[in-house]
């Protein structure tokens, strides 16, 4: 009787990129947070409930990306991503990322990456430091920062 669920997951976790298939991977990896990575400064692994959405990215030499959301289930919008890349043996995590009410977008076969940055008394609705821009791109074996800014736009 297990042989089945596990069977499943396995397979679903194998999937095209989607939100499905990231529910399905972030369940079967056990997706966890750094302490480094966390808002609260805590490791904690991510209720696959919490996936928010999928960014597919299409790499270079064939190779498939998929970028992962998760959502804070209240008003911080996304506080962590992941990105998985499909390989022989399905989706392996290659980065995650932490940070509060962050913005993705996908620009190519690059992800950018947005924070807005708070001052000592910015309620939460309004940042008022600008927004924190760095913009990741796959080198052949992992991801890496290409280029930062700071300006006051939210997105590129």
């Amino acid at each position: 009787m297990l042989a089945v669920p596990l069977v499943a997951a396995s397979l679903a976790a194998a999937g095209p990129c989607s939100r499905a298939t990231a529910v399905a991977v972030v369940k079967s990896t056990k997706l966890t947070v750094p302490a480094s990575q966390s808002i609260s400064g805590q490791a904690y692994r991510v209720s696959p409930r919490d996936v928010d959405g999928a960014i597919c990215i299409s790499l270079p030499m064939g190779q498939k990306a998929m970028v992962v959301t998760v959502g804070s289930g209240g008003t911080a919008g996304d506080i962590d991503w992941a990105i998985y890349v499909m390989g022989s043996d399905g989706w392996t995590l290659s980065l995650i990322r932490g940070g509060y009410k962050l913005g993705l977008v996908r620009k190519g076969a690059d992800i950018v990456e947005t924070n807005p940055i708070y001052k000592k008394n910015d309620p939460n609705c309004c940042p008022s430091g600008g927004f924190r821009h760095s913009r990741w791109r796959w080198n052949g074996s992992k991801f890496v920062v290409v280029r930062t800014w700071h300006d006051s736009r939210y997105r590129e």
